[in-house]
C-alpha cells in the first residue's frame, strides 16, 4: 500500500484513493467555505424574493388607484363635454 506524505494529490491503491490528514482538511476547509457561501447566497435570494413581493404588491396597488382614478376623470371629462355643450347652445 502506498500512501503519499505532505503531496497534493491522492495516493491510488487497488483502484482506491487514500489522502493524508492534511489533504483531506484543506478539503474540508474549502467545502465548509462553499457551504457557508452557497447559504449565505440562499439567505439574500430569499430576501429579494421578499422584497420583489413587496414591490409587487405595492406597485398593483398603485395601478388600482391610477385605473380609478382615470375612470373618475373620464367621468368629468364627459360631465365637462356635456355642460360645454349646452352652454354653447344657449
Amino acid at each position: 500500500m502506498f500512501i503519499l506524505g505532505k503531496g497534493k494529490a491522492p495516493a491510488f491503491t487497488n483502484g482506491v484513493e487514500a489522502y493524508n490528514k492534511e489533504i483531506l482538511d484543506d478539503e474540508i476547509r474549502r467545502l465548509t467555505t462553499t457551504n457557508v457561501q452557497l447559504m449565505t447566497n440562499k439567505m439574500e435570494t430569499e430576501k429579494a424574493k421578499v422584497n420583489l413581493e413587496v414591490d409587487r404588491t405595492r406597485l398593483f396597488d398603485k395601478k388600482n388607484s391610477l385605473v380609478v382614478k382615470r375612470e373618475e376623470l373620464r367621468v368629468k371629462i364627459v360631465v365637462l363635454n356635456a355642460v360645454n355643450v349646452l352652454v354653447r347652445s344657449h
